[in-house]
């Protein structure tokens, strides 16, 4: 069944993969980009914004592509995960095999889960690791960006993941590609409030301060950027695992009555 899955999936598959690698390259190129411009002012290791602040068209790229490529991802992946399955007899296929219908939509939704963190994954990991130092130069001029990936793997990962599973579940409802992708669409800044905004509500201790060891003229002062959100990524990403779960809780239950 998850061979006859992946099979049916593949183009989405290859596409979600594509989508990372281009996302990938564009992060390189541009801190590659944003590097050279630090090697040109004699300052190749600089983090301090009041120094070396760095904002354009580079920055810019890596931000929108760590803030909106994951969700990208996850449409590209959930939205047509059931929504033609009536139209095409995708499932009718699947079932003349001998797989029950709960079976078929938990496989089929577990090998775009897999594929989403995956491709998530490097994408969100090669920002953390490459891009961010780079990014935090212009934080005052995108911190509105940031607030969409929080410069977290995780939350990244989550943000593909959480997704998926709206696009997935409104496709097994509705049965139609288009709906399916308009309310994906409408109802992704809404997942991204439901995370951030009851975490912000938890007794979450903010990023921690390094003042008391380095002064703001040292570049280690200002590292702490990169990771100065992850006292609330974390929780989101963790709380963002359980409306994942709710989300296939409610699939199952949706296929049970469709059965």
């Amino acid at each position: 069944m998850t061979w006859l899955a992946v099979r049916l999936l593949r183009p989405y598959l290859i596409g979600a993969a594509a989508l990372g690698a281009l996302s990938t390259a564009v992060i390189l190129l541009a801190a590659a980009t944003v590097q050279d411009r630090l090697d040109a002012l004699g300052r190749p290791d600089c983090l301090n914004p009041n120094l070396c602040y760095q904002a354009g068209t580079p920055v810019l790229l890596m931000q929108l592509t760590a803030a909106f490529g994951p969700a990208l991802i996850g449409l590209l992946l959930g939205v047509p995960l059931f929504a033609g399955e009536r139209a095409d007899g995708t499932i009718a296929f699947a079932l003349t095999q001998s797989v029950p219908r709960g079976r078929w939509v938990l496989g089929k939704f577990g090998v775009a889960l897999c594929a989403s963190v995956l491709v998530t994954g490097v994408v969100a990991t090669v920002y953390r690791l490459v891009a961010a130092r780079y990014t935090v130069l212009a934080n005052d001029t995108y911190e509105l960006l940031d607030l969409f990936h929080l410069n977290n793997i995780a939350f990244m990962v989550m943000r593909a993941v959480l997704t998926l599973s709206v696009a997935a579940l409104l496709g097994l409802l509705t049965g139609s590609t288009l709906r399916t992708a308009i309310l994906s669409v409408v109802l992704w800044p809404f997942g991204l409030l439901a995370a951030c905004g009851v975490t912000l509500l938890l007794p979450i201790r903010s990023g921690a301060s390094i003042e008391p060891v380095y002064a703001p003229t040292d570049d280690r002062y200002w590292a702490a950027d990169i990771t100065y959100l992850d006292p609330l990524a974390w929780p989101a990403a963790a709380l963002t695992v359980l409306y994942v779960i709710g989300l296939v809780l409610l699939m199952r239950r949706s296929v049970g009555r469709k059965a």
